[in-house]
């Protein structure tokens, strides 16, 4: 009888643990792709697995990040904007040196996670750190583990290989694997079973769809003719890849108690379509185009499927949103400058507990915009749901319209001049 009355006791607490247990969360981000390359944002280019895991969560219609790529890299990892954290243009760490993120500096959000208790893992691209002479940035960082393609090694041609024979580097040890994104693949779904029983991070820069543009297994036997070709078959791949990641989480029966978000990093390297129009390739662009990207959650626990909001998102927003599901209180110093997606992630119609602007810049050009206009700091005022493309000003006959643009000048006004503690000394040699 005893026996039987233990046993009652320690499954009752068994299932209230599993209650208490924070969520674990995967964050994927596609690389140079933008929403013109996703199906169910109009695209004509069919992603499926992308598609499927829309349905079964919240896609979202206005997300911005930075219009390239390590700016947007660590805006994301340490909640603040650029002209807060220093990075304001794409620099190559591995390549050009430089000390890259410092982590006396800043605070990832892996790192705060681990902190809490969290497994944590990387897998992909970091590009931030030259991991050769910084073997321990990773740890350092946050993550428990990691299998990443290094970057781009000055001196070190081998290292350029990050898809076929690609160069990857697993938990510190480099080797030379047989296709680069499907080894780190493996390696996220190996670590996700290792640790189902506990609190884990995933975070997914993918390699995927940065060039250079080659064949992908599904298509190196009739490998396809030409850039945009190659282009259209890394995102078929890419998508395969995401299906095959969130298939490991239901098999592994983690669907309830997954937060998953896939984005991008930002606007595609190749032109695109979208809602049947050509839409302008937008990396690295000064526009609209250039930061808006596929934003798509799946949270079982804190909302239900096939859901579309036009909640405002930037990638300052992240961290605080992980540290809000994980339980963690973040430290004041770290002044975050985004606003948690729980309370919209939930459907809350609080507008004080939402975004009524976002946030971008790439070098010296900022901009911001709301549901419908967008104003920059070189003066431009564009209505985006008649003018995407920002072709033309503002008609003068539209009579709200002056109070929108004072409004967003006046918090684009507020923004400080950008860090003067350059990330690294050689930035301002390459980008004077």
């Amino acid at each position: 009888m005893k026996r039987l009355v233990l046993f009652i006791c320690l499954l009752f607490s068994g299932l209230v643990s599993a209650e208490e247990r924070p969520p674990n969360i995967i964050f994927i981000m596609v690389d140079d792709m933008g929403r013109d390359w996703v199906s169910c944002y109009g695209a004509d280019h069919q992603t499926p697995h992308i598609d499927r895991l829309a349905e079964q969560g919240i896609r979202y219609t206005t997300a911005w990040c930075i219009p390239i790529c390590t700016p947007t890299r660590v805006t994301l990892l340490t909640g603040k904007y650029p002209c807060h954290h220093g990075w304001v243009q794409h620099y190559d760490v591995p390549r050009w040196g430089g000390e890259g993120l410092s982590p006396t500096r800043f605070t990832t959000f892996a790192r705060s996670l681990r902190d809490a208790g969290y497994a944590t893992a990387i897998g992909g691209k970091w590009q931030i750190n030259h991991l050769g002479k910084q073997p321990e940035a990773l740890k350092q960082h946050g993550f428990n583990e990691h299998c990443v393609w290094t970057g781009v090694e000055a001196d070190r041609p081998e290292t350029e290989q990050r898809y076929w024979d690609g160069l990857i580097q697993t938990n510190g040890k480099r080797s030379t694997v047989a296709y680069g994104p499907d080894t780190i693949n493996e390696f996220l779904i190996d670590f996700m079973t290792r640790h189902r029983q506990s609190p884990f991070l995933v975070y997914y820069p993918m390699l995927l769809t940065h060039g250079p543009h080659t064949t992908a297994p599904l298509n190196r036997d009739e490998a396809p003719q030409g850039k945009q070709a190659l282009y259209a078959g890394n995102v078929t791949y890419m998508d395969e890849l995401v299906g095959r990641l969130v298939k490991a989480v239901d098999d592994l029966e983690l669907t309830d108690n997954t937060l998953i978000i896939f984005t991008g990093d930002n606007g595609s390297a190749a032109a695109g379509v979208l809602d049947g129009e050509p839409y302008p390739k937008g990396k690295g662009r000064q526009a609209d185009w250039g930061a808006h990207v596929p934003f798509v959650v799946r949270a079982p626990f804190l909302s239900e499927g096939g859901r579309v909001s036009r909640d405002l998102v930037d990638f300052t927003d992240l961290y605080p949103t992980f540290l809000e599901l994980a339980g963690v209180e973040p430290a004041s110093a770290r002044k975050l400058d985004g606003k948690s997606l729980v309370p919209s992630l939930r459907g809350s119609d609080d507008p004080f507990e939402k975004r009524n602007w976002i946030y971008s810049q790439i070098g010296d050009f900022r901009m911001i915009r709301d549901w419908h206009h967008l104003v920059d700091n070189q003066g431009s005022f564009h209505d985006l749901d008649k003018d995407p493309r920002q072709e033309h000003e503002v008609s003068v006959l539209d009579k709200q319209a002056p109070h929108r643009r004072e409004r967003l000048q006046m918090i684009l006004d507020r923004f400080p001049a950008d860090n003067a503690v350059a990330p690294f000394p050689e930035f301002g040699e390459r980008h004077p």
